[in-house]
C-alpha cells in the first residue's frame, strides 16, 4: 500500500514569487544564467549560486554553501514556512494545455517495494551528484513526477480545491501559468491520503535519478540514525508531483548519429531492409503516424522505417518499445554503438515536440554537418510504460521526455 502524507512547504513571500523560481539549469544558456546570477531579488538561483563556480572549490564545499544560503534566506525571512500541507498544482501553456496534479510526501519504501514502478533506466552519474547534494544540503526543490491511472474522486476533489483563490500564481519567461493551492484542513488532508494511498502503483514519469538518489539518501541517514526520530522520518520520503495519465504528456527523445560506421548508402539502406520495409517521403519533414513508424533524415531526404510486423512485440513488454527495437536492429548491429561510452561518443539525443518541430530540428542538426544522419519516433504511450514497469523492466535511457516540467523552488521541502 501506498505511503502519502503531507509536508511543511516552503517558497518565495507573494512579492518575490514571481521571480524567485526557475527552469532546471541545463535549460538556460550560459549567458542566460549569468543574467539571472545578477538578479538583485531574492531567488531560488542565487541559492544554489555556488554549484554554478566549478573551478572554485570541490564540489562537497559548494554543496555546504548551498546550504548555507539557504539558511540564510530562513533566517531572514526570504520565505515563507507553511503548516503540514499538501498542494494542488495547475500549469496552463500557451497553446492552452493544461496539467494539473497533488504534490505531497512519497516514501522511499513505495520505491523499493515497487509500488511506484520505474520503466525507465537511471543516469547513475546524475544519481551520485543530486545523492550528495541531498547528503549535504538536506533540500528537495524539484518534485518527482508521479503518474496513475485515471481516478475520478481524485480528480473531483482537485478541481474543488482549484475553486478557491490560489496561494501562488506566476506566469513564467515562456509565458506557461503556474498556480499552486494549499489544503491544510485536517479532514481534507485525510481525505486525499486515503484516495492517494488507495491507488493501485504509481509509476515514474520524470525525475529517475532524483527518485534514486533519495532513496540512496535516505539509506544512508537510517544506518546513521538509531531510531526513526523526526529527522529520519524527514529524510524517508520523496517530494512527488502526482498526476494522473490524463494529465501527463509523453514526447518522444530523437537520435543523431555523427558516423555511419563505414556504410556506403547501398550498403546501410541493405541493412536496413532486413527489419524494417523503407518508404521515401521527400524533403517534407516526415513525422511517424503510429507506433512502430520510425522517420529518418538522411541526405537531405526523410524515409519511413516500418519495422516489419514479424519483428514487432517481441520479446513482451520491450518489443512495444521502438527505442528498445532501434537499439537492437540499428544502433548495435549497423552502427556498431553498443556501449554506453561509445553511445556518449557517437549519438545525440534531441528533445521532440510530438510533432513536425521536433523533426525539423533534427534536419538541421543534419543539414549544419553536425551528424550524417537522424531518427525520430512516435511517442511511447502510457499504457507501454505501464506494461514495461509491471513486468519488472527498463526501457533504454533518453526513450521519454515527460510534461508538465516544474520550476526548481516554487515550492521547497526542507528534511532537516
Amino acid at each position: 500500500m501506498l505511503s502519502f502524507k503531507p509536508f511543511k512547504g516552503i517558497h518565495a513571500k507573494e512579492e518575490n514569487t514571481s521571480d524567485f523560481p526557475m527552469y532546471s539549469p541545463e535549460n538556460y544558456s550560459e549567458e542566460q544564467i549569468k543574467s539571472k546570477l545578477r538578479g538583485k531579488t531574492p531567488s531560488y538561483v542565487d541559492i544554489i549560486k555556488p554549484t554554478f563556480f566549478k573551478g572554485e572549490s570541490p564540489l562537497e564545499n559548494r554543496f555546504k554553501k548551498v546550504r548555507k544560503r539557504f539558511e540564510d534566506y530562513l533566517n531572514e525571512n526570504f520565505v515563507e514556512n507553511d503548516p503540514a500541507s499538501i498542494y494542488i498544482y495547475e500549469q496552463k501553456k500557451r497553446n492552452g494545455e493544461i496539467f494539473k496534479g497533488i504534490i505531497g510526501l512519497i516514501s522511499v519504501d513505495d520505491f523499493k517495494e515497487n509500488n511506484v514502478k520505474v520503466p525507465e533506466q537511471t543516469n547513475e552519474q546524475k544519481q551520485k551528484v543530486f545523492t550528495q547534494f541531498l547528503d549535504i544540503t538536506y533540500l528537495q526543490s524539484n518534485p518527482v513526477l508521479l503518474s496513475y491511472d485515471s481516478n475520478s474522486k481524485l480528480e473531483v476533489m482537485m478541481d474543488l480545491e482549484m475553486k478557491s483563490k490560489p496561494l501562488i500564481q506566476i506566469i513564467d519567461e515562456l509565458e506557461i501559468s503556474h498556480k499552486l493551492w494549499r489544503v491544510n484542513n485536517r479532514l481534507k488532508l485525510a481525505q486525499f491520503k486515503d484516495a492517494v494511498e488507495k491507488l493501485p502503483a504509481l509509476y515514474l514519469a520524470d525525475g529517475h535519478y532524483r527518485m534514486a538518489a533519495a532513496v540512496e539518501h535516505s539509506d544512508k541517514i537510517k544506518e546513521k540514525s538509531k531510531s526513526k526520530d523526526f529527522l529520519f522520518d524527514q529524510n524517508h520520503h520523496v517530494m512527488s508531483l502526482i498526476a494522473s495519465s490524463q494529465s501527463i504528456r509523453i514526447h518522444e527523445y530523437n537520435r543523431l548519429i555523427k558516423s555511419l560506421n563505414g556504410l556506403t548508402r547501398d550498403e546501410l539502406f541493405a541493412r536496413l531492409e532486413e527489419h524494417f520495409t523503407i518508404n521515401e517521403k521527400g524533403v517534407q519533414p516526415y513525422f511517424p503516424s503510429h507506433k512502430h513508424h520510425i522517420s529518418m533524415y538522411f541526405e537531405g531526404k526523410f524515409y519511413g522505417l516500418y519495422i516489419k510486423h514479424e519483428f514487432r512485440g517481441t520479446p513482451e513488454g520491450l518489443g512495444n518499445i521502438d527505442t528498445y527495437l532501434f537499439n537492437k536492429f540499428v544502433l548495435g548491429p549497423i552502427f556498431d554503438i553498443s556501449t554506453n561510452k561509445e553511445e556518449k561518443q557517437k549519438v545525440s539525443y534531441i528533445k521532440g515536440s510530438g510533432d513536425v518541430k521536433g523533426i525539423t530540428d533534427i534536419k538541421v542538426a543534419v543539414d549544419n554537418g553536425d551528424y550524417k544522419i537522424g531518427f525520430a519516433f512516435y511517442p511511447v504511450s502510457f499504457s507501454d510504460l505501464q506494461l514495461i514497469s509491471d513486468l519488472g523492466l527498463k526501457i533504454p535511457a533518453k526513450s521519454t521526455f515527460i510534461e508538465p516540467k516544474m520550476l526548481l523552488g516554487l515550492l521547497m521541502f526542507d528534511m532537516k
